[in-house]
């Protein structure tokens, strides 16, 4: 009974140490939903979860103590004698913390990844996105613009008949229409799927975008997922180094607890045993010097991504502010092709000038409506580019409050 006793204890000492492996953290369920939003059917991202499944997965493999040794042996001196010896290896628990931190880091650099993929397949859908949102809107200008040049012609083709206007002039707007309706055929629409669904507004802004340069770096290095892929590298890496130095220092290696069973004239035994580790830390104190290397390597590459989206992001982030600071001159434009349109439908309906006069402010009301429509799609171009190089979408960005420092509410 008492041989039992023991041996149940050693087995609940185990296992009392293995805890469950806990839930992912709520704010890593949160970046992993972002993330996947909008792509959740994609490989690739499908591929970068399983990734951080499996580093979440091994957060739970480190504990103190993992396994029980159990050993046997039967003797025939003075009888039948059996002994039973537990051995159970004691992990240094400042090197079990360390090794934590590092699964941590590693759960860290999977997440951070798994952001840069989605961010790359969101910029990579994000520009011919705009494309398709851009020719939507330019096929409806077209077909608007060409149902008035076909009324044109019809009236163009009634003066002929009547002899209103020579053959001549006729036949030289007939053809001048045709060509310009067959010139801007819309292409064939393109195909993608989409992320990116609009054009941004020619309204007027109250404040402008924040763009203060040092602001700026510290929004990449905060949330461009690049950036954080490195920095979760690097807090491995340093883990690494605290857990070799931890290594150096000497240490319980296992712990022998024995139990000898004996015949009725003789009382069992009991016994123990601790074996310990001392290291002469050669191998440590390499690993150390290796490992705060490559720590600051990845956090000088880190800056490096910094620098070069920082450049990138503001060319961008001027391309846009300038979009929304000539606001009001889109709305005259719009504004100017909106009243030609109404003055060219009154005099086509009273016919009260040439096919051709009409003709001639259709096609500068359409240039002005189409040059609105190519500016709105340059700053859409831009903020792709924005999203891309800072890791935020222009829905989210920052605008200067009347100081003009960020304002982030």
């Amino acid at each position: 009974m008492e041989r039992r006793f023991s041996l149940i204890a050693l087995c609940s000492l185990a296992v009392g140490c293995v805890a469950p492996p806990a839930p992912p953290p709520l704010e890593h369920r949160v970046r992993v939903e972002a993330a996947e939003r909008g792509l959740e059917e994609d490989p690739t991202i499908r591929a970068g979860i399983a990734g951080l499944e499996a580093a979440q997965a091994r957060e739970a493999a480190d504990v103190l103590v993992d396994e029980v040794e159990l050993r046997l042996r039967e003797t025939h001196r003075e009888g039948n004698q059996v002994e039973v010896t537990a051995r159970v290896p004691i992990k240094r628990p400042s090197e079990l913390r360390a090794q934590r931190e590092v699964r941590r880091a590693e759960t860290e650099v999977a997440l951070s990844r798994l952001e840069e993929i989605s961010l790359e397949r969101r910029a990579e859908l994000c520009f011919p996105s705009v494309e398709a949102v851009a020719y939507e809107e330019r096929v409806a200008l077209f077909e608007d613009y060409a149902a008035r040049q076909r009324e044109l012609l019809r009236w163009n083709q009634e003066w002929r008949a009547a002899g209103t206007i020579n053959e001549l002039s006729a036949a030289s707007f007939e053809l001048e229409g045709r060509v310009r309706l067959a010139a801007w055929e819309a292409p064939p629409p393109p195909t993608t799927h989409r992320i990116h669904a609009r054009l941004p507004s020619i309204e007027k802004r109250s404040t402008a975008l924040a763009a203060d340069p040092d602001w700026l770096r510290e929004t990449v290095r905060d949330h461009h997922p690049s950036v954080g892929v490195r920095r979760a590298t690097a807090r491995r890496y340093a883990a690494l180094a605290v857990r070799e130095r931890a290594r150096q220092q000497p240490w319980i290696r296992f712990v022998d607890l024995s139990y000898e069973e004996r015949s009725r004239e003789a009382r069992d035994g009991y016994g123990g045993q601790l074996a310990f580790e001392i290291p002469f830390g050669a191998n440590q104190r390499a690993d150390v010097t290796r490992y705060e290397a490559l720590a600051r390597q990845q956090k000088g590459e880190g800056e490096a991504v910094v620098h070069l989206q920082l450049a990138h992001g503001l060319h961008a982030l001027e391309e846009i502010r300038g979009f929304e600071a000539r606001s009001e001159q889109w709305q005259g434009l719009e504004r100017l092709a909106k009243g030609a349109l109404e003055i060219a439908d009154r005099w086509r309906s009273r016919r009260a000038a040439r096919p051709n006069q009409v003709a001639q402010l259709l096609d500068e009301a359409f240039e002005a409506r189409t040059t609105v429509l190519e500016a709105r799609e340059r700053a859409a171009l831009a903020e792709c580019t924005l999203l891309a190089t800072t890791g935020i979408p222009i829905e989210n960005w920052s605008r200067e409050s009347s100081v003009g420092a960020p304002d982030t509410e």
